[in-house]
């Protein structure tokens, strides 16, 4: 993947900018790198996601990039891939609570 995807996601605790490690697989710790919108950053992004809908989209991104070198049966590829997504949207929500505070 040569291609830095970044999203900005709303949260009911504020705006998030989600970068896509390009180098990484899916199911990687770094697959995702979150910074707080404002001060300039993600000003250059037309579009906010809210949180819940970006569900699909973690879903979408973490199978474009695929899980790596995992051989795993396809019922325990998806069961990781939906458990990843579902880990990266609570942290990105724990991410923009913690700017909060």
């Amino acid at each position: 993947m040569s291609e830095t995807r970044r999203y900005l996601v709303t949260t009911d605790h504020g705006d998030v900018v989600v970068e896509v490690n390009a180098d990484a697989s899916g199911l990687d710790a770094d697959f995702l790198r979150l910074h707080h919108a404002g001060r300039g950053v993600g000003d250059d992004l037309d579009t906010a996601t809210p949180l819940r809908a970006f569900g699909a989209k973690m879903v979408d991104l973490i199978e474009l990039h695929g899980v790596g070198a995992f051989d795993g049966s396809d019922a325990m590829r998806e069961m990781l891939v939906r458990e990843k997504a579902t880990h990266e949207l609570k942290r990105i929500e724990r991410f923009a609570k913690g700017a909060k505070s």
